[in-house]
C-alpha cells in the first residue's frame, strides 16, 4: 500500500468514526441493543472500507444526506498582539537578522547578578593583572547560518527593577556602558565555548574585588549586564544563551616568576528579560502598527503572517459558516482547516517555517486565550507540520469539528474566530520561528475550510 493510499484511508476512519459518534448523538441511542447493533454495523463499514457514512443504512435514505463542502470563506488576517510577556526566560536572546518578510529584528538581553559565585585571588602584591574575558555558549541560532556575528556587551549601571514586568517592548534601563565589541564565526563556535574579551577597567576592578574575597560584593562593581546587536543586522542571527552558560574569567601572571593564572566567575542572572522588536517599514506589514486590530490578508499580498517574540500572529474568520445551516438540523461529521505555508518565503533561505502552530481564541480585545473546545485548560491546541513525501509541500490541518458544530447549532450569529501564534507560556519567549501563509485565494498555497456534515430533514 502506498503511502498516500494509507493516508486517505486513515482519513476515510477518522471521518467514518466521528459520523458514527455524531448519529448516535442524534437518534438518541439509550438501550444496549441498539448500541450493539451500531457497532457490528461500524466494524463491518469499515472492514468493507466502503465511503458510507457508519449507521446510515439504518435511517431513511429521503429523511438524510451527507453533505461535503470545501467553499466556504475563510478570512485571514494578520495581528499584532499586546506586549508579549519575556521575563526570567529560560534562554537570553540577543542579535538581529533581515527578513524579506517581516523585516528588521533585533533582540537585547538584560540580567541582574543578584547571586553569583565567590571566586577569590591570593591578596598578593606580585599578582599582576592581564585580561577578562566573557565565556559562552549559543544553543540556538535563528536563522541558522554560518556566517560572523557581531555582538556587543555591555554592564548596567542600574539594576533591573524587582517589582517589575518586564515585556518584548520594556525598555530595561539606559543607564548601561560598553565593555566589548566582538566578532566570532558562528560555523566554528556551534557546540563549543568561545570568549570575549572585555574592557580592562573593568577586568582590573574585578580582580581587585577578588583578591579581596573575605568582603566579597559583586554590585559594587558589576550590578548586570546586556547583551546585543553591533552594527547592521544585514546576514546575522538572533543567537540563544542557556541562563546558566555564561562565566567570566580573570587571567593574571607574577611579577618575577612570570607564573600564569586564571580565575572563573559563573554568572547566575537573577532577573532577566528579552527585549524584542520589529522595524516592518519597508514590508507589506508596513500598516502594521495599531494592536489588537486586524490587517486583512487582501492588503498584504495574499498572505498572513506568524512571528514568535514581537507578537504577531494571524486571525481566521469564518464569515459564511451559518449558511450551511438554513434552518436545517445537521450534524458536523468533521472539519478541518489546512492552511499552507508559502513555498516563496522558505525555499532556498534559511528561514524555515515553524514545526508547530498553536491555536487560541481570542479575547474582547484580540489577545490569545486558550480554546475551550481544545479539552485542555492547561496548553493551547498544538498542530505539527506535515510534509507531504512525494511533493515536499508542507501545510497544517487544525481539526475543528467541535468549534464548527458549536457554531452551526448556536442560536446567536456571533462567534469568536481562531488565532494561530506560536508557544506562548509563563516561562517567556525563547525562539523567534516565523511563518509566511496564504489565504483563501492564494495561488499555490490556499487556505481551505473542509466540512462534512449530514442533514436530517
Amino acid at each position: 500500500m502506498h503511502f498516500y493510499q494509507l493516508s486517505a484511508l486513515i482519513t476515510h476512519l477518522e471521518r467514518q468514526t466521528y459520523a458514527f459518534y455524531q448519529l448516535l448523538k442524534q437518534l438518541d441511542v439509550r438501550n444496549l441493543s441498539d448500541l450493539m447493533l451500531f457497532l457490528l454495523l461500524a466494524i463491518v463499514a469499515a472492514a468493507c472500507q466502503q465511503s458510507t457514512v457508519l449507521g446510515e443504512d439504518l435511517l431513511d435514505e429521503d429523511n438524510t444526506q451527507v453533505q461535503d463542502i470545501d467553499t466556504l470563506n475563510v478570512l485571514t488576517s494578520t495581528l499584532l498582539l499586546d506586549s508579549i510577556y519575556t521575563t526570567n526566560t529560560s534562554r537570553l536572546l540577543t542579535g538581529g537578522f533581515v527578513d524579506p518578510y517581516l523585516g528588521k529584528i533585533n533582540a537585547q538581553c538584560f540580567f541582574n547578578l543578584d547571586s553569583v559565585d565567590v571566586f577569590s585571588i591570593d591578596d598578593d602584591d606580585n599578582l599582576l593583572f592581564d585580561s577578562l574575558s566573557m565565556s559562552l555558549r549559543y544553543d540556538y541560532a535563528y536563522p541558522n547560518t554560518d556566517h560572523l556575528q557581531n555582538l556587543a556587551v555591555f554592564t548596567l549601571l542600574e539594576k533591573l527593577d524587582d517589582e517589575t514586568y518586564y515585556f518584548n517592548n520594556s525598555a530595561g534601563t539606559t543607564k548601561i556602558e560598553q565593555v566589548a565589541n566582538a566578532t566570532f564565526s558562528t560555523r566554528f563556535t556551534k557546540g563549543k565555548r568561545f570568549n570575549i574579551r572585555l574592557d580592562d577597567v573593568l577586568g582590573k576592578a574585578l580582580f581587585n574585588v577578588a583578591k579581596n574575597a573575605d568582603n566579597f560584593n559583586i554590585s559594587d562593581v558589576l550590578k548586570g549586564m546586556s547583551i546585543a546587536q553591533a552594527g547592521s543586522t544585514e546576514g546575522q542571527s538572533v543567537m540563544g544563551f542557556p541562563k546558566d552558560s555564561l562565566n567570566l574569567r580573570i587571567y593574571y601572571h607574577h611579577r618575577s616568576t612570570k607564573e600564569e593564572g586564571s580565575v572563573k566567575l559563573s554568572l547566575q542572572p537573577a532577573l532577566r528579560f528579552n527585549q524584542l522588536s520589529s522595524d516592518r517599514s519597508q514590508t507589506a506589514l508596513k500598516d502594521l502598527n495599531q494592536r489588537g486590530v486586524f490587517l486583512p490578508s487582501a492588503k498584504t499580498n495574499g498572505e498572513t503572517y506568524i512571528q514568535a517574540g514581537v507578537g504577531i500572529c494571524t486571525a481566521v474568520e469564518f464569515p459564511t459558516l451559518r449558511s450551511i445551516r438554513q434552518n436545517r438540523k445537521l450534524a458536523i461529521n468533521v472539519a478541518y482547516l489546512d492552511i499552507q505555508p508559502t513555498k516563496t518565503s522558505y525555499q532556498g533561505s534559511d528561514f524555515a517555517p515553524l514545526e508547530n502552530i498553536y491555536v487560541y481564541t481570542p479575547t474582547h480585545k484580540n489577545t490569545l486565550r486558550q480554546p475551550y473546545w481544545a479539552g485542555n485548560s492547561l496548553n493551547p491546541l498544538s498542530v505539527r507540520r506535515i510534509v507531504d513525501p512525494l511533493t515536499g509541500n508542507s501545510k497544517y490541518r487544525i481539526y475543528l469539528t467541535d468549534y464548527i458544530n458549536d457554531i452551526i447549532n448556536q442560536d446567536s450569529d456571533e462567534y469568536d474566530g481562531i488565532l494561530l501564534y506560536t508557544e506562548a507560556s509563563s516561562t517567556g519567549i525563547s525562539e523567534l520561528g516565523r511563518l509566511v501563509i496564504g489565504d483563501q485565494n492564494h495561488p499555490q498555497n490556499a487556505a481551505r475550510l473542509h466540512v462534512i456534515f449530514t442533514v436530517i430533514k
